[in-house]
């Protein structure tokens, strides 16, 4: 599966502005490289969670604002990409069917989200430093700065 760097979105109207708590957020997006096996970052650890919390690939895709098929087509990748699956199909009965994060599943993303932790609690002091130094007033892009 051929990977495509994020788009990068520009500013819209209603986007945060200066004096806005929102317009100066800053923070880490952890992004774990597994080599020539792809990458598995906040959207996929994401999806894992959201299946675990309502038991569908559907419903775990509609709330992140993805179509079924664009859900499934995550965690069929991620399936593949660790030595057993992390999100299992379950048959279904009159209720239809579902799914649920594996044993493997669950530990992978404890460790995700303790890795991200551990980096947010090592680079707190420097992240301070960074929002202190920003600008009063994001810079306003344009289609052409994307």
């Amino acid at each position: 599966m051929t990977r495509q760097a994020p788009k990068r979105r520009a500013r819209q109207a209603g986007a945060p502005q200066d004096g806005d708590e929102e317009a100066r957020k800053i923070g880490l997006t952890i992004r774990v490289d597994l080599g020539a096996h792809g990458a598995l970052g906040p959207g996929k650890i994401r999806l894992m969670e959201l299946i675990s919390k309502h038991g569908s690939i559907s419903a775990a895709g509609k709330e992140m604002g993805m179509s079924y098929r664009r859900a499934w087509l995550l965690v069929d990748e991620i399936n593949h990409v660790f030595r057993e699956p992390l999100v299992e199909k379950q048959t279904g009965g009159s209720g239809g069917g579902g799914a649920r994060l594996t044993k493997l599943g669950r530990d992978i993303v404890g460790r995700y989200r303790a890795i991200e932790g551990a980096a947010a609690t090592a680079t707190a002091a420097d992240l301070r430093a960074l929002k202190g130094s920003l600008a009063a007033q994001p810079a306003t892009r344009t289609r052409e700065d994307s």
